[in-house]
């Protein structure tokens, strides 16, 4: 039985609604999170339902050890169950030398950088194509499919189909992650410092042209950081940054508009079209619910200790801006919030302060 031969004209439409997908996850990059299988949800549906594979498969590339390849089986859409071999979440460890056929084109896809398209007799995937990324992006990815008769018949212009799809999945997200990360910190998920002051600076222009808007700037900063740095090591400092700006994150959806990390253990929240007391009362929740979370103890080498947590607290500083004042600079801005946030580590940390322009604080 031969593979079912597939519409050139159907590829072709597939491959345009694939730029559009990935096109729009560019346009909105909380769309690249965590799970990379987002990223070949779509191109694994091309592989099933227009190539007309049987299974279609994704691996990540996990080690290279001596002569074997090590790859991990991400996501399989096997409907008939036909390569049990395949199971969500194996490691399949792959001579180099290719001493299982079944495996042939996966080993040749990342010995040779790009689609390997061997003919299989039985099982074994027809046609692998090549991802590549940075190891802080995900590392190499491998994409296939496989026609489970005795014949595969694959033409030309599916070989080339796959090829387009590594390569667009390559660039666009490659170019995608890029720009991410030039604006967002590594460590927290959040802006960068660079990238929160510029969106700061862009509402006091917006005021210029809306003189009865208001704004609040939060400035927050980890109560006695440098202790836990010194006490349990840098590993759990940047484990508590990052637990903090994921606790910054899921308030943010629900409750402002942007945040970052202003640098080291500093944040600055933003949060327009919002008066003062507005403001205060979302930051006072947020330091609540980051004084009463426990942070897990990890080792020096990153693990995590069972049963055992720790404590910190935040201080905040809050100043408003409106349209009327035409004066105000970002700079201004920031340093009235940073004022304030001076007030609280004054009377005792772990405390919100608003800016008051007679008194400093309030």
């Amino acid at each position: 039985m031969r593979k079912q031969g597939s519409n050139a004209e159907q590829i072709l439409n597939a491959l345009r609604k694939l730029t559009a997908y990935l096109n729009s996850m560019e346009r909105n990059p909380s769309g690249f999170g965590e799970d990379k299988t987002t990223w070949f949800k779509y191109p694994l549906k091309i592989i099933s339902e227009t190539l007309l594979f049987n299974v279609s498969v994704l691996y990540r590339v996990s080690n290279i050890i001596n002569d074997r390849l090590i790859l991990e089986v991400v996501k399989v859409v096997d409907p008939g169950a036909m390569r049990m071999d395949l199971q969500e979440g194996r490691k399949l460890r792959l001579f180099l030398d290719v001493r299982d056929k079944r495996y042939v084109n996966e080993v040749h896809a990342f010995l040779n950088k790009k689609t390997s398209h061997i003919k299989v007799i039985g099982m074994g995937c027809d046609i692998i194509g090549y991802v590549y990324f940075p190891e802080n992006f995900g590392g190499i990815y491998l994409v296939g499919g496989d026609f489970t008769g005795k014949e595969r018949g694959l033409q030309d212009f599916e070989i080339s189909a796959m090829e387009i799809m590594c390569n667009l999945l390559s660039s666009i997200i490659m170019k995608t992650m890029f720009e991410q990360k030039a604006e967002y910190d590594d460590l927290t998920g959040l802006y960068n410092s660079g990238k929160i002051k510029e969106e700061v600076e862009k509402i006091i222009l917006r005021f210029k042209r809306k003189p009865y808007a208001s704004a609040v700037l939060a400035m927050g900063d980890i109560d006695f950081f440098k202790s836990v740095n010194d006490n349990y090591g840098h590993i759990q400092g940047d484990f508590v940054l990052k637990e903090v700006g994921r606790i910054i994150s899921n308030s943010m959806r629900e409750c402002f508009d942007l945040a970052g990390r202003y640098g080291g253990e500093e944040f600055l929240i933003i949060f327009e079209d919002s008066d003062i007391q507005g403001g205060f009362e979302v930051v006072e929740r947020l330091r609540q619910l980051i004084e009463n979370h426990d942070f897990p103890i990890v080792e020096r080498n990153g693990t995590t200790i069972k049963n055992k947590t720790m404590n910190v607290t935040m201080s905040f500083g809050l100043s408003l801006t409106t349209g009327n004042d035409k004066s105000v600079t970002s700079t201004d801005w920031i340093a009235k919030a940073d004022n304030a946030l001076y007030q609280s580590k004054n009377n005792g940390r772990n405390q919100t302060t608003v800016y008051q322009e007679n008194s400093g604080i309030k």
